[in-house]
Parts: C-alpha cells; structure tokens; sequence
C-alpha cells in the first residue's frame, strides 16, 4: 500500500537531484548571454570589436535596428557637451528583455574600461514588445536570456490596463522561457558545438561606418504601397496616451546602478510608423526615477515630425530605410539637445514648443 511518505520522498529525491544536475551544467555552460543565438551573436560581436572605442549605443527592436543611424546621430551631437561615439546595438525581432541584456553588457563593458568615459547615452527603445514573438519562445534567443532577473523585470511590464488575456500572455511566456532556461535547455550543445557567426550581416552593418545600422533595398512597388496608403489615412489622428511602466523605471535605474561612475544616461526613445497617421500616441517627456528624471524624445509624433512621414524615407510602413534613419537620428539629437537645455532651466520653452517641426529637414 502507497503512503504519502512513499509518494513524496521520490518526487524530493527527484527534484534535488533535477536542481542539482542542471546547476552543475550552468556551471558548465558558463555566461549564456555567450551562447549562439542568431543576429544577436554578431551584435556581440560588434561590442566586443567597438571596446575602446564606442561610449554610447541603441538599444531595442527592428524599428531601431533599421531607424537609427549612429553617423548621424553622433554628428549633430559633436558640436556640444555630449559628444560621443555610438553604435546601434539594437537587434530586428527583439524586445525588452534582450534590449536590457545587451545594454546591461554595454554597461559592464565600459565599467571595465581603465579610464573615465566621455558622455555615455544608452538609447533605449520605449515601446519594444516586453517578450519576443511566440516563434521564439523556444529560440536560443530566448531561452538563453531568461533567468530569474529577466523574468522578474518582464513581469513588471505589465499593466492593469491590459486585457486579461494580455497580462497572462506575457507572464506566461517569460516564465516558461525561465523554466526552459533553468533547465539548460540546448545550452551545453551549443558550448560544445557553437554556430558560426554570419559574416554577411557584420559586412552589412559594419560597412561604410554603419557601425550596426541595417540597411536593405525596398522591395519593388513598395514606395507605391506606401503613397497609396499615406493616402487613404485621415485628416488628423487620434490621440492616445502612453502609459510608463515600473519595468521601464526598473531598467533606467539598473543601467544607472551598474556603472560605478554613475556616468551613465539612458534615454528612451519611440521612433515612427505610418500607422502613426492614424493613431498617435502621446507621453510625457520623462520619466520619474530614483536617479533624477530620464528624457523620453518620442518621434513618433506626425504633428511635430511631419517630414519623416514622407514614403520615400521608408523601407516599409514600419521601418525606416537609410535616408529615414539619418533623418530621425538627427531629430533625436536634437530632441536631445532640447530637453537637456529646458530640464536645465525650468523657466525655458516646453520641449514640444522647442522641437520645431522644421528642425532637421532634408
């Protein structure tokens, strides 16, 4: 006959012998932010060449990944006190949990370095999704990522306001994600037999200075799609918003804590889609943390930044292409350049009077 004491002690014994094998293989494994997960991989890569050299990065998705051009954005900078010498770090197809890995990495990497940094932005993305999409869930790029910290920091992205099915969506992916991680899923494969690195993605965004901008061709009918559907879109938007999050509070105030300088100054930013044409969403211009006030420059305002709106700027209705990313990176510069001068004086011009829509024209 079963007794309880039967039925419980085998499923201990299980259970420590689980915990105790899979801490030995991360042990084994070693950092897995190391470990192989494609288009990440080369962004390491990219850090890992620019030590010494870069002092500021973008982080985020494919909207930075394609929209934010470090040429740019460092040239309109070079002329004023936060000069600097960026590389976009961003990665097509990610999202909050990998944007704060790789910036947290930046981070490490320049508290290691043996001098004082000049200026270091870290350009975080405001409105990346908090986990990947679901046909990652069982990717290297997300079972890799999550451990506990991760996870913690996903759960507090979510947001009363949220439906139902939205809230248990997102938890249940980044705890999932934790577990496949906690249990070293495919980990000690790809120490073992690592993925060579693509060298035609570090070509492309390393070649002429990219220093990690993606650039591609639009695809054929494309712009016409794009005319077509500036078109169709109302009169005026309708206006939304945005809504901060403490996870968004949370990852400012680690960056800042990580760097034992304290030199460190995270930014978040929104860049444009068409979509914006219909449906505008509006934030405050910072946000409130325990290191003072950290500067959100939202681009995605066609009332302010009508001119990044034109379909030649883009690559497709959500992403710019070269000549839009030069653009937008030199409107943020100068959002930038706005915000610090009206934060520093308080009796100056609101930041959305000081950003003029004319500013940055081609």
């Amino acid at each position: 006959m079963l007794t309880k004491t039967r039925i419980v002690r085998p499923i201990a014994l299980f259970a420590l012998g689980f915990a105790t094998i899979a801490t030995a293989l991360h042990l084994a494994v070693g950092p897995t932010l190391a470990l192989h997960a494609d288009m990440r991989s080369e962004k390491l890569r990219l850090l890992a060449d620019s030590r010494g050299h870069a002092t500021s990065a973008a982080f985020g998705s494919s909207h930075i990944h394609y929209g934010f051009d470090p040429r740019a954005f460092d040239a309109a900078l070079a002329t004023t006190p936060q000069a600097t010498h960026t590389i976009n770090l961003a990665v097509a197809g990610g999202s909050q949990s990998e944007q704060r890995a790789l910036a947290l990495a930046f981070v490490h990497q320049l508290a290691a370095a043996p001098k004082p940094q000049p200026t270091t932005l870290i350009l975080l993305e405001l409105t990346a999704g908090a986990n990947f999409t679901r046909e990652h869930l069982v990717h290297p790029r997300a079972i890799d990522l999550y451990d506990w910290p991760t996870t913690r920091f996903v759960l507090h992205l979510t947001s009363p306001k949220m439906s139902l099915a939205q809230r248990t969506g997102r938890t249940a992916f980044a705890l999932i994600a934790f577990t496949l991680h906690s249990a070293n899923v495919g980990m000690l494969s790809s120490r073992l037999f690592p993925a060579p690195l693509d060298t035609n993605q570090l070509t492309a965004e390393t070649i002429a200075d990219r220093r990690g901008l993606l650039v591609e061709e639009r695809r054929p009918g494309v712009l016409d799609q794009l005319r077509d559907l500036e078109q169709r879109m109302p009169p005026h938007p309708t206006i939304t918003r945005g809504e901060l999050l403490p996870g968004n509070r949370d990852l400012a105030e680690e960056l800042i804590q990580a760097d034992p300088s304290r030199s460190i100054e995270p930014v978040y930013i929104i860049l444009p889609k068409i979509s914006d044409l219909a449906h505008e969403t509006i934030y405050s211009d910072s946000l409130p943390t325990s290191e003072g006030p950290i500067p959100i420059l939202n681009l995605a305002r066609p009332d302010l930044y009508p001119q990044l709106y034109a379909p030649e700027l883009w690559l497709d209705d959500a992403h710019l292409a070269e000549p839009g990313a030069r653009l937008a990176s030199t409107l943020l510069a100068q959002s930038l350049i706005s915000w610090q001068a009206t934060h520093a004086n308080p009796q100056a011009a609101s930041p959305q009077a000081a950003r003029s829509p004319e500013a940055g024209k081609p």
